[in-house]
């Protein structure tokens, strides 16, 4: 499925993944489904502890896939206008011309 980014990028965006908080020491972390859905006990990745997973409201409900940009100021998918994103209106791109070219 494709999407399209503010910047009018077209992205793959596949399952939607969730954004968890552990309950016992509020780590974060990424699951591919809701913590309900898993049929095997998931356990937090900072203190091991099972079955602590809740979902982060604020997380999940901030639309972070049109905050991403896949120019070439970066070689991953990074947040638009970033330091050396080439949308960032502060972007040096005289100085990372001279870089490149050598001048």
């Amino acid at each position: 499925m494709y999407m399209l980014n503010r910047l009018g990028q077209r992205i793959i965006v596949g399952n939607r993944r969730r954004h968890c908080r552990c309950r016992s020491c509020g780590a974060r972390q990424v699951k591919a489904k809701h913590p309900a859905e898993y049929l095997r006990r998931i356990r937090c990745k900072s203190c091991g502890e099972f079955d602590t997973l809740r979902i982060d409201k604020w997380a999940d409900r901030r639309g972070w896939r049109y905050q991403t940009c896949y120019c070439d100021g970066y070689h991953f998918p990074h947040r638009i206008r970033s330091e050396f994103c080439y949308h960032n209106p502060n972007y040096p791109a005289e100085d990372a011309q001279r870089a490149i070219g050598g001048m």
